[in-house]
């Protein structure tokens, strides 16, 4: 079975992308399943349409300053053209007002969104028949929560599992989405919605450890997710 060549963008984000892309790059190739090239400059490498060509999965890390209007294009035609999608956490913040990244992503962070405390929850599996989540079970992580993301455009979202806003920690008192599959075209997008890593020292802060992205089921959803993305279905464990 040949890799899934993947094109991870990076280079700005309001949380640590500079432990989280190194993160995600390692946990995709030493899965076997991915080849993985890093982009600190995702405006400079989108821009150039023939350098897409050659991925199945595109897998953002980013939350930063607007690409330019020629990478723009090239990302939605890429990704209406067939490459799968991975959006992951604050990922989901990035290019208010660009409406088709909007579509893609289908629920956001934007006015109105927050979170409460980084603490540890339950996430619980909504639908167990998706190939990303069969055999995929409960499980608990420490991580920051998001709630009340914004439904935009009204993209039709498959929710695969939810975890309960606890307003003991700051939340709403409802169960939020943290792993949704969306389409765009004939490209097929994951947002994992989890994945928090602040800057700062991980001894005085929990959520500048890297406790949120080790979570084993969170990883193995993480990748299950990407593969799907990436070919529609899952062989990873």
């Amino acid at each position: 079975m040949s890799k899934i060549r993947t094109l991870l963008l990076s280079g700005a984000n309001n949380h640590d992308w500079r432990r989280s892309t190194p993160f995600f790059a390692e946990l995709l190739g030493q899965s076997g399943r991915f080849e993985v090239t890093v982009t600190e400059a995702p405006s400079t490498i989108l821009s150039e349409a023939a350098e897409l060509e050659q991925y199945q999965l595109l897998f953002s890390d980013y939350n930063g300053p607007e690409w330019s209007d020629a990478a723009k294009a090239n990302f939605e035609a890429s990704v209406s053209g067939g490459t799968g999608l991975v959006i992951v956490h604050a990922a989901d913040n990035a290019f208010e007002g660009w409406v088709e990244y909007e579509k893609m992503v289908g629920l956001l962070w934007r006015a109105g969104t927050g979170h409460g405390q980084f603490h540890e929850f339950p996430v619980t599996v909504t639908d167990r028949t998706h190939p990303l989540t069969r055999d995929l079970g409960d499980f608990r992580v420490w991580d920051e929560l998001y709630h009340r993301l914004l439904h935009m455009h009204e993209v039709p979202c498959h929710v695969l599992a939810t975890a309960y806003s606890d307003a003991a920690t700051g939340g709403t008192g409802q169960n939020e989405p943290v792993m949704v599959t969306t389409q765009y075209g004939a490209g097929r997008v994951y947002h994992h919605v989890l994945g928090h890593i602040w800057e700062g020292d991980p001894e005085t802060n929990k959520g500048c450890s890297f406790i949120a992205l080790e979570n084993e089921t969170a990883k193995r959803a993480l990748l299950r997710g990407s593969e799907w993305a990436a070919t529609g279905d899952v062989t990873l464990p």
